[in-house]
């Protein structure tokens, strides 16, 4: 179930990618307009996140979500019938509403039912399979398009949500533990708390960081293979797998082990792979001639280390304190997909024509990532007692 959650937001980001540029001739509109599509629904994936997160800790996970979900669900018409653009984003802004709940709360669910170092290892798990997912969906959503026309694709999605409705529906239980919290107004102030917590900000820091490097990677890596290396545009996607599979195996790893290392060394052994990987980079295109392998080869083993730290990560910061795990997943959430975001938007613009701003950039994130791993270590020793809780 916690699959089927995690899935349906990548689902409906990246299934509707193929048919993007069709749009600019299907509504007359330019490629700003169009481009509206996605970063609407990035924007509202981000902020929604605050909102659940409070709302869950407060009025429980399953109500939050069932909401959620219908949203998912009807979102997808509004944007299978709309006869401009400006309709067309507005549904996706309303789909990314729905979303994110999945993806959100298969992580805060996941919390509320193992410990720390087990529900690192689930997340793990759902990290991996919506990595797999978000990999083949792109595929499907141009076959779709071919095949059928753009406006199936939504057809489809809300079909998804229908099938994830009816199954929470009926067999997801109630996981929030017992709150005392009375009102939405004070669950939003105790969520605040979580912002003075080293532990929790270290730990979320890190999550934000190695995000931000993954997208910083997507972002910038196209441009440099065919403005830096002089390859065809095709180049790209027969590189990709070295970054896709690095995560996902890094995945795999904390899935499988999660409960025997513990989360802190998994993050440690994450952060030392990535970094061991950085200055390998940058020795390989100095000293020979710059080359897809020199870039793609580092940064799966950086994408591997960041695979196996992120969910161990995500599932401390989410544990800081257990009463307040959705309000700890929406400000984490909210966090990194804003940066991330604004990582790409950044990464693109500074495209020099060379293989550096890329680089710095991933180089930058996961140092930063390691950094923000002290802090929360650092919190731990400061209040070994208390700090993976909160006072209420």
């Amino acid at each position: 179930m916690l699959v089927m959650l995690g899935i349906i937001g990548p689902f409906a980001l990246q299934v509707f990618l193929p048919s993007m540029p069709g749009l600019v001739e299907e509504f007359g509109a330019s490629h700003g307009e169009v481009q509206l599509t996605i970063s609407l629904y990035v924007a509202a994936f981000a902020f929604a996140q605050l909102g659940y997160g409070s709302l869950s800790d407060r009025f429980g996970r399953r109500r939050i979500i069932l909401v959620g979900l219908a949203i998912y669900v009807i979102a997808p018409l509004i944007c299978a019938t709309a006869e401009s653009i400006e309709i067309l984003a507005t549904g996706r802004a309303l789909q990314a509403l729905g979303s994110c709940a999945g993806l959100m709360f298969a992580r805060v669910i996941a919390r509320d039912l193992y410990g720390r170092n087990r529900a690192a290892g689930v997340i793990g798990f759902v990290t991996m399979i919506t990595a797999l997912v978000g990999s083949a969906t792109p595929i499907l959503g141009g076959w779709i398009d071919v095949f059928i026309g753009w406006r199936a694709n939504f057809w489809i999605t809300s079909a998804l949500g229908l099938v994830v409705f009816s199954v929470t529906l009926l067999w997801l239980p109630e996981t929030r533990p017992e709150n005392s919290v009375e009102n939405v107004v004070a669950t939003f102030r105790r969520g605040f708390q979580l912002l003075r917590s080293p532990v929790f900000v270290g730990y979320a820091g890190h999550g934000t960081c190695t995000l931000s490097a993954w997208y910083a990677m997507v972002a910038g890596l196209p441009f440099v293979m065919v403005d830096a290396l002089d390859q065809p545009t095709t180049a790209y996607g027969l590189y990709f797998p070295f970054l896709s599979l690095g995560y996902m195996a890094g995945n795999m790893v904390t899935a499988r082990v999660a409960e025997s290392w513990g989360i802190h060394r998994l993050i440690t052994g994450g952060i030392g792979l990535a970094l061991f990987a950085c200055p390998l980079m940058v020795m390989w295109c100095l000293v020979l001639t710059p080359a897809p392998v020199a870039l793609f080869l580092p940064m799966g083993l950086i994408s591997f280390g960041h695979g196996m730290s992120q969910p161990a990560a995500t599932s401390g910061a989410i544990g800081v304190n257990p009463a307040l795990a959705g309000s700890a997943a929406g400000f984490m959430g909210f966090g990194q997909w804003l940066i991330a975001a604004v990582t790409a938007q950044v990464v693109g613009m500074i495209q020099n024509g060379t293989v550096w701003p890329t680089m710095v950039v991933v180089i930058g994130f996961t140092v930063l990532s390691g950094v923000s791993y002290l802090l929360a270590r650092w919190g731990d020793a400061r209040a070994p007692n208390t700090s993976s809780r909160l006072t209420p």
